[in-house]
């Protein structure tokens, strides 16, 4: 008998035992997933600096309607030398060797060089934009720009098709990031005012690309991006809202949800269930 109850008594604690294992082994599987938070903040960044650049380009060419010649009058940044050949097509917009900062506080150097077809605000217009030794606080952004304004929607507002190709964005520690991008882009609203700091976009698209740590990623909105020009007076230069779904090489697919409309830094980030709180750079 009391080795029947030891037989029996053995057997329950092997089946607790099998039960805690396979419990534990569920939390495993339960663990958070690798973040990899750093697809989402060089993403971001560099689809920022392009936006940048090309809000920068627009206003520009909206000085060639009315001005030839050397001006300095950009709103981003009143030390800047815009030389404009309306004969060629050409403006070149000068920050500097040694560097200019600008309105938002952000020191830039090198120029932008923009050959453009036609009127950007015109359906059937083209432009190109060139970075030349072109840096950001001391962050070297290059690579070619082109869009392309196609239409005037069923609301009236301006689409363009935009792309970067062999877009590089170099830290000042020697780490940098790749990204090219195909993008859709709506105006609006701000069009009519000539007011930098007002302007509205909607943007739709994918992109490719690698991090500062040589990881690979594609990506594509999935709903809608919204720039906000007005937040860069709060040195806010990111999307303020929409849902971008990222792919980083041989991680699970993450999204990043930029808000409801406020200009801040954050970002929600959702992967296997699970969300995060980003605070972009």
């Amino acid at each position: 008998m009391l080795i029947a109850k030891i037989a029996v008594i053995a057997i329950i604690l092997t089946i607790t035992l099998i039960f805690t294992s396979c419990s534990k082994d569920d939390d495993v599987q339960k663990q958070i997933p690798e973040v990899d938070t750093q697809t989402t903040k060089d993403e971001t960044v560099a689809q920022s600096e392009f936006d940048e650049v090309i809000v920068i380009s627009e206003e520009a060419i909206d000085s060639a309607e009315t001005v030839t010649g050397e001006i300095t009058s950009l709103s981003i940044a009143q030390c800047a030398v815009v030389t404009i050949d309306t004969n060629a097509n050409h403006i070149v917009i000068d920050f500097g060797d040694s560097g200019c900062v600008g309105i938002d506080g952000l020191t830039r150097s090198g120029k932008i060089e923009i050959n453009y077809v036609g009127y950007y605000r015109e359906p059937g217009s083209a432009v190109s934009i060139e970075l030349n030794d072109y840096t950001v606080e001391g962050v070297a952004v290059s690579g070619q720009v082109s869009y392309v304004t196609v239409e005037r929607n069923s609301e009236g507002n301006l689409e363009f098709t935009t792309s970067v190709t062999n877009g590089l964005i170099t830290y000042p520690d020697g780490n940098y990031i790749r990204w090219n991008s195909t993008k859709t882009r709506t105006w609006l609203s701000g069009e009519l005012t000539g007011e930098l700091f007002d302007d509205t976009f909607q943007i739709t698209g994918t992109s490719t690309g690698t991090n500062s740590n040589g990881v690979n990623f594609t990506t594509e909105i999935t709903s809608p991006i919204t720039i906000k020009t007005a937040c860069w007076n709060e040195n806010v230069f990111y999307p303020v809202s929409g849902i971008k779904m990222v792919v980083p090489e041989h991680l699970a697919t993450r999204s990043i949800d930029y808000g409801n409309g406020t200009c801040d830094k954050d970002v929600t980030l959702s992967v296997g269930g699970y969300e995060y709180h980003v605070v972009l750079p």
